[in-house]
Formats: structure tokens, sequence, C-alpha cells
């Protein structure tokens, strides 16, 4: 089974390489996807940021009904647009799927109860570029 997920997880980054958009010199990647669990979108963001530069992701997933959601920011659009990844899930992202999260400053996960505004949730972020 292990196996199995971490092919699909291949399988979804490759597909998500091909969703680049470039906002303000930023690559940026905004998609909903299907993973298993909370685990898996971080693992998905870590693979990805080794091979893409500049780049700003937020990857939201409906598991079991729930929200999760997982944004990643290149260490110089961090600093160049001062963002940070925890403050973005506090103020942007927690009241739209009623919950909460946290993480380092590059790198933060939110879980929430409503997992209907996904589609917004990607847009606040694509907003903040």
């Amino acid at each position: 089974l292990e196996k199995a997920a971490a092919k699909e997880l291949v399988v979804i980054k490759d597909s998500l390489h091909k969703k680049i958009q470039i906002i303000d010199g930023v690559h940026f990647i905004g998609e909903v996807v299907d993973v298993s669990g909370a685990d898996a979108l971080r693992k998905l963001s870590l693979m990805l940021k080794d091979e893409i530069n500049n780049l700003v992701m937020v990857l939201a997933a409906n598991i079991d009904g729930k929200a999760a959601v997982s944004i990643l920011l290149d260490e110089s659009v961090s600093a160049s647009k001062n963002l940070e990844a925890p403050k973005i899930i506090k103020e942007h992202i927690a009241p739209l799927i009623k919950g909460g999260g946290g993480g380092q400053k590059t790198l933060a996960t939110a879980g929430g109860q409503d997992a209907s505004n996904l589609e917004l949730v990607i847009q606040r972020v694509k907003d903040l570029l």
C-alpha cells in the first residue's frame, strides 16, 4: 500500500508540473488534489519544492468531508513578497475551512471542518501574489 501511495504521489506531482502559472515572476501552483491524507499533501509539497524555483503552492484536499490544506513558499518569494505560510493559514485559510493550522515560515498546513471552499482557498493565496 505504501508503494502504491508513493507512486500515486509521483503521478500527481508530474501532473502539477503541467499546471504551473507564472504570476508576477512567481511560479504558482494551486490545485485541489485527491490524496489519502494531510501527510500526503505535505510530502507532495516537499517533492515539488526541490524541483521548482520561485514557487508558491497551495494544495487542498477533501479528506472524508474535511478540508486539508498545504501552503509552500520558496524562501526568496517569502522574503520578497513578505509572506509567511503560517500567517496566510491563520488570516486567510482557517476562516474559510472552519479550522486552523500552522507550521514553519515557508511550509504550513491546515485542517478544517468545511471542505466546500477549497477553490476559494486557492484563489485567496493566488490573490496575495
